[in-house]
């Protein structure tokens, strides 16, 4: 019997609790057929990092779910009219 990871008897439990097999589990590192990467693996994109008021940052993320819009995509557009406003 070959040996598997420290955690297939979770996962077959789990199969088998909900009806399904370890085949039909699909690992989350597999990418879904017709999806497209994220920013992370995608050469034109950087990550950054900046300190914000807790406040603001709250503020933000809330107005942004209203809007259906990701913290990045505001980032972006933000600093690409900086950029327009300085030429």
């Amino acid at each position: 019997m070959a040996r598997g990871g420290k955690f297939d008897a979770l996962v077959r439990a789990r199969g088998e609790r909900d009806g399904r097999g370890r085949d039909d589990l699909r690992d989350a590192s597999d990418p879904v057929e017709g999806a497209s990467l994220g920013k992370r693996s995608n050469a034109d994109y950087r990550q950054v990092s900046a300190y914000i008021r807790k406040d603001t940052h709250r503020k933000v993320k809330m107005a942004l779910l209203e809007e259906d819009r990701q913290f990045s995509e505001l980032v972006g557009e933000l600093l690409e009219d900086w950029l327009e406003e300085r030429s």
